[in-house]
C-alpha cells in the first residue's frame, strides 16, 4: 500500500485523487508522504502571529457578519492557519443565517428513495464507541477539569451562571435539594394547620420555608453545608461547595439581605440547634405572636 501511494504521488497524482484511487483516508496518505518527506512544507508567515498557551496555538480572525474578533484554536500551527484560513463567519451568525429560509433545506423532506440510499450506505459502516470505555471517559474527564480549573473557561462560566439564575427567577428550573429535616419542619407546620410554602422563590433565590401570616421566611441550614460558625473557622474549605467559609457565609448575608429589602421577615435555624430542640420553629413563631 505504502509503495503505491508513493508511486501515485510521484507520478502526478494529488493526496485527494489517491484517498479516492485506493479507498483509504486522505490524512493516511499524508502520513505516509509526510514520513518518506516527500511534501515541500512553506513556512508560512502567519504563523509569526500565532501564540501558544502551553496546551495549543490561538490566533483571531474577524467574522464578515458581525465584525466581532473571533479566537481560534488548534494542537498544530498548520491546523491553525487551515482554519483560519476558511474561516469567515462566527458561530453564531452561521447558525443565524441557517434559520428558517437560510437553511438549505428548509421547507424539503427525504424522499422515499434517497432514505434507501442513506440506509444502505451506512450498512456494514462501524462506528466509534471509545468513550464508552473507562479510560477514554477519564482521559475527556480529566482534560475538561483542567480545562475549567485553569480560569480559560471563565466565560462560558458566568455564561452559565447567569442562564441558571434567569431559569431559577423565571420558575423554569424547579430541582433543588430538600434535607430531612425541612420536610419534618413543614410536616409539623402543617400538622398544626399553620399555612407554609415551601421552597419559596424571591427573585433568583429559593427560601425554605415561608409563612404567609408573618411574612417569615425560614431558612433551615446544614452545619456542613453552610459551615456553622461554632463549628467551622472562616479559612475552611468546603470542597463540596468549592468555597471557604468566609465566602459561603457572605452569600448567606446577601441572600438574607435581598428578603429583608423586599419586605420580609428573616429567621435561621442550624441543624445542630434543631437537633437539640425540635420545637424550635414553634418558640420563633410565639415571637412573631407576641409583636
Amino acid at each position: 500500500m505504502e509503495d503505491k501511494i508513493i508511486e501515485l504521488y510521484l507520478n502526478g497524482y494529488g493526496s485527494p485523487t489517491i484517498s479516492k484511487k485506493l479507498s483509504i483516508p486522505k490524512r493516511k496518505v499524508l502520513k505516509i508522504l509526510n514520513e518518506k518527506n516527500l511534501i515541500k512544507k512553506n513556512i508560512v508567515k502567519e504563523y509569526k502571529d500565532f501564540k501558544f498557551d502551553g496546551d495549543r496555538w490561538y490566533h483571531f480572525y474577524v467574522c464578515d457578519t458581525c465584525e466581532n474578533k473571533i479566537e481560534c484554536y488548534a494542537q498544530k500551527k498548520y491546523l491553525l492557519h487551515r482554519n483560519i484560513k476558511n474561516k469567515k463567519t462566527c458561530k453564531k451568525c452561521s447558525l443565524d443565517k441557517q434559520k428558517g429560509k437560510g437553511n438549505p433545506f428548509y421547507g424539503k423532506k427525504h424522499s422515499n428513495e434517497t432514505i434507501k440510499k442513506i440506509k444502505e450506505k451506512t450498512i456494514g459502516i462501524s462506528r466509534s464507541d471509545h468513550m464508552s470505555k473507562p479510560k477514554y471517559k477519564k482521559m475527556f474527564s480529566d482534560m475538561k477539569k483542567k480545562l475549567w480549573l485553569s480560569g480559560k473557561m471563565e466565560g462560558t462560566r458566568k455564561k452559565l451562571s447567569k442562564m441558571m439564575r434567569e431559569k431559577h427567577r423565571n420558575g423554569e428550573l424547579k430541582s433543588f435539594n430538600i434535607s430531612k429535616a425541612e420536610k419534618e419542619i413543614v410536616n409539623e407546620l402543617k400538622n398544626k394547620n399553620i399555612e407554609c410554602i415551601h421552597s419559596f422563590r424571591i427573585d433568583s433565590k429559593i427560601f425554605d420555608i415561608y409563612l404567609p401570616r408573618y411574612n417569615l421566611l425560614i431558612e433551615y441550614n446544614g452545619d456542613y453545608w453552610h459551615c456553622n460558625p461554632i463549628k467551622y473557622k472562616s479559612d475552611y474549605f468546603n470542597h463540596k461547595k468549592n468555597k471557604t467559609a468566609s465566602e459561603i457565609w457572605e452569600y448567606d448575608k446577601n441572600k438574607l439581605y435581598l428578603a429583608k429589602k423586599e419586605g420580609y421577615y428573616c429567621e435561621v435555624i442550624w441543624e445542630s440547634d434543631y437537633k437539640k430542640n425540635r420545637d424550635l420553629i414553634f418558640e420563633i413563631i410565639k415571637n412573631y405572636e407576641k409583636n
